[in-house]
């Protein structure tokens, strides 16, 4: 896919458009990775009412379908921490097919209940998304790849208020190890 580039939402450029080589079209399959958490539920019903083939990610699919409904999405099992991670054959089989990755996983900023199995900023934001970046990569028919990341990532915006507060424990820090990773990513295609 090509080289990603992720715009300053503070004056930076708009987004390029795809060329016609890595553009998708109607009725191509999209994977979005978190498609239960709440940016990622309205990413899927998006995707959906535009007309793209949609596959959901979720460490747990009987609630990833509870919370989908019948959308129409093909939901697969895919999880990216803890004990119970899915093995490589699992993160290939869950990109077989698709064109294009929407990635909108996360955690919260501070220590919670949410954090308990390894749900941590640094598992999920960082090596999660990593993980991710690469097996888009390494999938042929992958055209495009979309993180879902934060403001505040940046190193110019980080000594500025709110960001050291929300970074006391490194979410900003992990999420920009993610970005990285799908810049790098996007390089080599």
């Amino acid at each position: 896919f090509p080289k990603v580039e992720l715009p300053n939402p503070f004056g930076g450029g708009p987004l390029s458009p795809a060329s016609s080589s890595t553009a998708i079209s109607i009725g191509e399959k999209v994977l979005v990775v978190g498609g239960t958490g709440g940016v990622g539920q309205l990413v899927t019903r998006k995707l959906r009412s535009r007309g793209y083939d949609v596959r959901v990610a979720s460490r747990d699919v009987a609630r990833a379908t509870e919370t989908i409904g019948d959308d129409g999405c093909e939901v697969v099992r895919l999880n990216l921490v803890g004990e119970e991670k899915s093995s490589d054959d699992e993160m290939r089989a869950a990109f077989e097919g698709i064109h294009a990755v929407v990635i909108s996983v996360g955690t919260t900023a501070f220590p919670t209940k949410k954090w308990q199995g390894g749900n941590t900023p640094k598992a999920i934001d960082n090596e999660a998304v990593t993980r991710l970046a690469d097996a888009a990569a390494a999938v042929e028919s992958v055209k495009r790849l979309a993180l879902l990341t934060s403001v505040g990532t940046s190193a110019e915006r980080k000594g500025e208020m709110p960001f050291p507060i929300l970074n006391l424990f490194g979410v900003l820090d992990a999420k920009r190890a993610g970005e990285e990773a799908v810049m790098r990513n996007g390089d080599s295609g």
